[in-house]
């Protein structure tokens, strides 16, 4: 909201003219024509002082950066358990890759929002596993440290998940698999986060 539509909106809510404003705020009734229209752009303090005199307090609010749509781990386990649920893994691994675009297209505050926080279990140990594995190889790849939950009981899959589509392809995805992700029980050739 830009300061205009605030300043216009809580002096109306307050129930006060610009002048009674003015005169509570210690300024004149043309300057908060200014403010209110756009013409001038009040500093925060003088923000501040005009809230105050409507009985508003002025909050900042700062988030970290995420790019647009992106889900946290957190928020990705209770929909992948939903695909598991109606026996569709092929969506939940889908889910699965697809939060590497929305962690590389965030900034590092916003990395680590995406996992800093730990997921629900999602039902099967092999997706709880990976979670931790993926957590931890995009801490890892962002210069973040991984969260203590990675070290979580459920967080390893026993026996191994190979994640390829036979067991004739086990020996490749055993060869490029991220160490992290191995760490977990969890085997899934690391080109299924580069995807372009």
């Amino acid at each position: 909201m830009q300061s205009a539509e605030l300043l216009r909106g809580s002096r109306h809510a307050a129930g006060l003219t610009q002048a009674e404003l003015a005169c509570r705020a210690g300024t004149s009734q043309p300057a908060i024509a200014a403010y209110e229209s756009g013409a001038r752009a009040p500093s925060f303090a003088t923000l501040e002082r005009l809230l105050d005199g409507c009985g508003c307090d002025l909050q900042l609010d700062a988030r970290p950066r995420v790019r647009r749509g992106a889900a946290s781990l957190c928020e990705l386990a209770p929909l992948i358990a939903e695909d598991l649920e109606r026996d569709s893994e092929r969506d939940a691994l889908r889910l699965l890759f697809g939060f590497a675009d929305d962690f590389r297209g965030s900034s590092r505050a916003g990395q680590l929002a995406l996992i800093e926080k730990e997921p629900p279990l999602a039902g099967a140990v092999r997706f709880d596993a990976a979670l931790a594995g993926v957590a931890e190889l995009f801490a890892a790849e962002g210069g973040i440290a991984a969260p203590a939950w990675v070290e979580g009981s459920g967080r390893f899959a026993e026996p191994w998940w190979f994640v390829a589509s036979g067991p004739a392809f086990h020996a490749y995805v055993l060869a490029h698999t991220p160490a992290v992700l191995a760490r977990h029980g969890v085997f899934m050739a690391r080109e299924v986060f580069d995807r372009a």
